[in-house]
């Protein structure tokens, strides 16, 4: 984690949300979801935010918090919602809650509606801004620009040594 003060955040903070339907597979011995079930969703959620942010690459450095609310059944929808909490040099601190909702039978009868989420985890957690070589990068290079694909492959050829061969 950098060690400077948060630098003023021209781009607005952004925030998103991943969903997951819990399937017998995420299921441990207990007929709850695994907590790395969880933990993985929250992990993704908050690396997506930190890859748009940064613009680039990012890294998951610490885990600053976990807390594991409530068990969640097969079927239960989960949705993780990562939102960016602060941002410094090469790092940010992302803030992930999950919460699950249950239907209890069919959408065209309207005694079934879902119930109210149920509060299931939540996560501190801090990524790094890498470059292709893994090294520590500032958060917003290039404001406002995104890095493409192609543009990034061809970054971590040159870093590697590797080259492709002309088609």
């Amino acid at each position: 984690m950098s060690t400077s003060s948060s630098a003023p955040c021209a781009r607005p903070l952004i925030q998103r949300t991943l969903t997951h339907l819990a399937q017998p597979a995420d299921l441990n011995h207990q007929g709850d979801v695994a907590g790395a079930v969880i933990f993985r969703l929250i992990d993704h959620a908050a690396w997506l935010v930190t890859l748009e942010y940064s613009n680039g690459p990012t890294a998951t450095r610490a885990v600053q918090r976990m807390e594991f609310l409530n068990p969640v059944r097969e079927g239960g929808l989960l949705h993780a919602r990562a939102q960016i909490e602060r941002v410094n040099n090469t790092s940010i601190e992302v803030r992930t809650t999950v919460t699950a909702t249950y239907w209890s039978g069919w959408a065209d009868d309207p005694e079934d509606l879902a119930a109210p989420p149920t509060p299931v985890a939540s996560a501190d957690l801090v990524f790094v801004a890498i470059d292709v070589t893994g090294t520590p990068r500032p958060v917003n290079p290039v404001p406002g620009t995104r890095l493409s694909s192609e543009h990034l492959h061809l970054q971590q050829e040159a870093a590697s040594g590797y080259r492709r061969s002309s088609p």
